[in-house]
């Protein structure tokens, strides 16, 4: 009952238990208990009080027992699982008999209040919430103090107590004044030898009365509280003989409280039925074990209704506030003081006795046979839980508990599944519990998996069933990976045989590959040890030969420029998943490589500066001549064409040709090509005539005519005794020439082809065959013009450049990737000597159009004889050549004018004031010219552009893959330079602007250029 009881002490606990009853069975009483065995506890010895309360304020039910004959409190604190551990004992009166757990000084922990029947007093003992108490006060009484209860009598809030005296025959009440003190004693008189008592409202006016057993006079004493706490009504009642024990309860579910003693001397328990206002029927008599000594209230068999049970025997209600004849029921000798509480956490009532030998505790026994409802579960790995059954059969009374525990199969717990070990509970009336088990989910596939799952250790009375272990299968929810590599037909694999200097290329015929999309390498394979077997030593770097197309062919890739002889490759095919076919002999290709020469593109090309020569002019013929031209094979022949229509076709080594047949005074074209024996062809060297009229004499001109032969026949030049090479070699046809000297003076001699015709040097008729010129250093330009017979001249342009050292080389651009070789210019050999002009140039790409350059006077190579076609080329360099190509009167320039222009070469100091005079060059933001820094690919495309005058071509540098890396200073003059068709992109349509250009790269466009502005 609520309201008469200390929030901290539960007499009994209704809860619903089996009909089967008690522990430790005999054969003369009955069977099938619902405590389990007894668990012994010493706690001294003749304990004649046991409580149960939370002292510690941890939610588990602790025991308080006095130790009648050692003067000390015991307290042994539950572990939550039926289990207790003992505290340190606190000393208190003499003789200890009656204990009350309340609190008593208003601090919301666990309090004492217990009477010591030998020195008549209640001594007062204060908690520290942690199951440890203190003694704060002791307070006289009655005479042979027992029974003890606190509650608020005067309901100031504020806990009061009452004590039942039982020598005395009293009842002492002690008003609580505050912080756990009381006021003196008021003693209320009552039956004889009372020794139990109780508090409850039993009128309902709201004040807390008093029921006392008389043990003495077998009776009980009804004390009606008017208010004030010590004011008190006596009515008597019989309770039947010798009254040990007194509890209260609502027996017939009227709603008024009912009283039960343990009637000693009757050997039973008397029930006295709530009459209301306080009164109370006569007593009925129930027997049960001899001689009862104490009870317990509780609702045992689980009908909700409230039962009696004795150390021996039970007495089942019927709800009606009578009861059934007692069932006896056997616990052990000399335990005859007994209460309940809930120790073990499955929400029934256990019971705990004490007795000369120390407690017993009986935890709650349920009943049921647990096992798995099936013996495999499965779940998805992506449901993330797995669920599992198990079953509770037989019987469902009681709460009963079991283990349940994960242990590895295939799955891993951490990997696959988490881990459990954990306590399955299942309540009274339970039949079936599901557990879930957390399933942990990945992309990878690792097929199905599984797991075992165990009971054990059933609690409660519950035993095992036979399925104790299932197993739980994760069933794999990510796709099964491809793990089958891509087939290769090596027999379907050729190789593209290209000639020196030209990337070789494999490629896959439909077929050659088993998917499409496949990434195809190829291997470099050299079988070191000849065993037939590959190894990852013996295998090159990979080749990207590409993705497999639709139809299972790889288009062709280049390999490198190999030389002739036979090659293995390994070729391998990898699909999306990353699936490599084997590297292995069986997939190695072997191809033979003869490598032809290359193909003869390269057209013919004239010497710079030629033109044609017009002489003995009749009214009827004209004889034309023309230099020679140049062709790394050779010329093979010349075309002569008039007014666009062939002429005559005369051999390599023929110079000139007379036209006949003409009409006098009349305009000619001629035009005259040179031609290889691959029948490339070069520009037309082109020129107009007009024929001579009709003599008033009617004469055609042929014997009297003036000549119109304005060519030199000799231009050579001389330094001391040591002849010096002009570049080009001379030819009376070729009117601009180069040459190099250290020397500061040098001779020229020149020579007409007709003796006739005057010969100026630099402006002066010259008498003689001969000019010395003295030299400064750099450029120097001498003029010499012949003048025909009839008047017409021919202007030849010779530079002497005088050295202090080398001069400069070749041109920027930059040796271009495997496969990406620039489309070679029009590189035609000159004349004899510059077919191979230096001696590191034979088989390099640029071989031809090196040559070529070195015909126009473009370049020169070093002392040694060679060009260095891969070396970089730096600034001033590059500006040398650049204006030797375009022409340009470099001594006109101004001076330098950059910070570093001291360090400036002298052989380029005019060239670089020419390029900075026309924009072409600038300097940097601190004034240098910085002439030795290598140009760039960006550079280069800005100074032809600037060189030119080229506008914008816009569009064409978005063809670049790599476009975004062309700075915006140098996209219009790349896409100006694209457009004419002076530079192409690299390796993969890459223009690469911050690379550094090589001298034959520079060679090339050079080339290219001059190509450009002949047209």
């Amino acid at each position: 009952m609520e309201g008469w009881k200390s929030k901290f002490t539960k007499k009994w606990l209704p809860v619903a238990l089996g009909i089967s009853l008690l522990a430790l069975p005999r054969s003369v009483y009955a069977a099938n208990p619902v405590f389990q065995d007894g668990v012994h506890y010493y706690a001294g010895s003749y304990i004649y009080e046991v409580e149960t309360a939370d002292v510690n304020a941890d939610g588990l039910a602790d025991v308080i027992a006095l130790k009648h004959l050692d003067n000390k409190v015991a307290v042994l604190l539950g572990q939550g699982d039926g289990s207790f551990l003992p505290q340190a004992d606190t000393g208190v009166g003499i003789n200890p008999r009656g204990a009350a757990v309340a609190d008593l000084d208003g601090d919301s922990r666990a309090d004492l209040a217990v009477t010591s029947t030998s020195d008549d007093t209640v001594s007062i003992l204060k908690g520290a919430g942690d199951g440890t108490f203190q003694v704060v006060g002791t307070y006289p009484v009655g005479d042979y103090p027992i029974g003890v209860e606190a509650a608020d009598l005067d309901g100031n809030g504020i806990m009061d107590l009452a004590v039942a005296n039982n020598s005395s025959n009293s009842v002492s009440i002690l008003l609580g004044t505050g912080g756990g003190n009381f006021a003196a004693a008021v003693h209320i008189p009552v039956g004889n030898l009372p020794r139990s008592l109780i508090v409850a409202d039993m009128n309902g006016d709201g004040a807390k009365d008093l029921a006392v057993a008389n043990s003495g006079s077998d009776t009980v004493s009804i004390l009606t509280n008017d208010g004030s706490g010590s004011n008190y009504t006596a009515a008597v009642y019989a309770s039947g003989m010798s009254p040990e024990r007194i509890e209260a309860a609502d027996f017939n579910g009227d709603g008024l409280l009912d009283l039960a003693f343990v009637a000693n001397g009757d050997h039973g328990v008397t029930v006295l039925l709530g009459a209301g206002g306080g009164a109370f029927n006569p007593p009925a008599l129930y027997g049960t074990e001899t001689y009862p000594l104490d009870f317990a209230l509780g609702d045992f068999d689980g009908d909700g209704v409230v039962d009696i049970l004795g150390h021996r025997s039970i007495l089942l209600g019927n709800g009606d506030g009578t009861f059934r004849p007692a069932l006896n029921y056997y616990f052990g000798q000399n335990i005859p003081h007994l209460t309940t509480g809930e120790f073990n956490g499955d929400g029934r009532s256990d019971l705990v006795m004490a007795g000369s030998d120390g407690l017993y505790v009986f935890k709650s026994k349920g009943e049921g046979t647990l096992s798995f409802g099936v013996g495999a579960f499965e779940a998805n790995e992506d449901a993330g839980t797995a669920t599992l059954t198990v079953k509770r059969t037989d019987s469902s009374e009681g709460q009963v508990r079991v283990r349940i525990q994960t242990f590895d199969g295939t799955a891993a717990a951490g990997k696959d599944y988490t881990a459990v070990d954990d306590v399955l509970v299942f309540k009274n009336g339970e039949t079936s519990k599901t557990y879930g088990i957390p399933v942990l989910d990945n992309p990878v596939y690792e097929g199905d998996r599984t797991f075992s799952v165990k009971l054990s250790g059933p609690g409660n009375g519950a035993v095992l069933g036979t399925l104790t272990e299932a197993v739980v299968t994760i069933r794999e929810d990510d796709a099964v990976p491809d793990t089958t590599p891509p087939v290769v037909d090596i027999s379907k694999f050729s190789v593209v045989d290209n000639y020196s200097g030209t990337p070789d290329q494999l490629y896959g015929a439909a077929g050659s590959v088993g998917e499409a999309g496949a990434a195809v390498k190829a291997y470099l394979w050299q079988d070191t040890d000849g065993d037939g077997t590959v190894t990852a030593a013996e295998l090159g770097s990979p080749l990207e030969l590409g993705a497999s197309l639709a139809d299972g062919s790889t288009a062709a890739a280049d390999i490198g420029d190999l030389a002739p002889g036979s090659y293995a490759f390994v070729i391998t095919a990898s699909d999306a998943a990353g699936n490599e076919s084997a590297r292995i002999a069986g997939s190695a290709a072997v191809v033979t490589l003869v490598k032809a020469a290359a193909a003869d593109v390269a057209e013919p090309v004239w010497p710079a500066g030629s033109a044609l020569a017009f002489s003995e002019l009749t009214t009827g013929s004209v004889s034309v001549a023309w230099p020679a031209a140049a062709d790394l094979a050779g010329v093979s022949s010349y075309e002569v064409y008039r007014n666009s229509t062939l002429l005559a076709t005369v051999s390599a080594d023929t110079y000139s040709y007379k036209a006949s047949g003409l009409s006098s005074d009349t305009a000619y074209s001629f035009a005259v090509k040179a031609l290889d024996a691959a029948g490339n062809s070069s520009t037309e060297l082109a020129g107009s005539v007009i024929t001579a009229p009709v003599t008033s004499s009617g004469s055609t001109g042929s014997s009297s005519s003036l000549s119109s032969e304005n060519r030199l026949n000799e231009l050579s030049l001389r330094a001391g005794e040591q002849a010096v090479s002009l570049t080009p070699q001379f030819q009376p046809g070729v009117s601009e020439y180069t040459a190099s000297v250290r020397a500061d003076r040098v001779v020229i001699r020149y020579e007409a082809v007709d003796s006739y015709a005057q010969v100026m040097m630099n402006g002066q008729t010259s008498a003689g065959r001969e000019f010395t010129a003295s030299l400064k250093e750099g450029s120097n330009e001498f003029r010499v013009v012949v003048q025909a017979e009839d008047g017409s001249s021919r202007e030849y342009k010779l530079t002497i450049i005088r050295e202090p050292s080398a001069g400069p080389g070749p041109v920027p651009g930059t040796k271009p990737d495997p496969g990406t070789k620039p489309d070679p210019g029009p590189g035609t050999e000159p004349g004899e000597g510059t077919k191979n002009p230096f001696g590191d140039i034979a088989g390099h790409w640029a071989e031809t159009d090196i040559a070529r350059a070195y015909s126009l006077g473009l370049i020169e190579g070093y002392e040694s004889g060679k060009f260095k076609p891969d070396g970089t080329i730096n600034r001033a360099e590059w500006l040398v050549m650049l204006e030797r190509l375009l022409r340009d009167d470099a001594d006109a320039a101004p001076k330098p004018v950059f910070a570093d222009g001291d360090v400036i070469p002298v052989w380029a100091q005019q060239a670089v004031s020419a390029a900075a005079a026309k924009g072409i060059v600038t300097g940097y933001a601190d004034g240098t010219f910085r002439a030795e820094r290598s140009v760039t690919r960006a550079e280069l495309a800005v100074m032809l552009a600037k060189s030119m005058s080229w506008p914008a071509a816009a569009g064409t540098a978005s063809a670049f893959a790599d476009e975004g890396d062309i700075p915006g200073w140098a996209k219009s003059s790349v896409e100006a330079a694209v457009e004419h068709g002076i530079i192409n992109g690299r390796s993969g349509n890459r223009f690469e602007p911050d690379e550094t250009a090589t001298r034959a790269e520079a060679v090339v466009l050079l080339v290219r250029l001059e190509k450009l502005l002949n047209q």
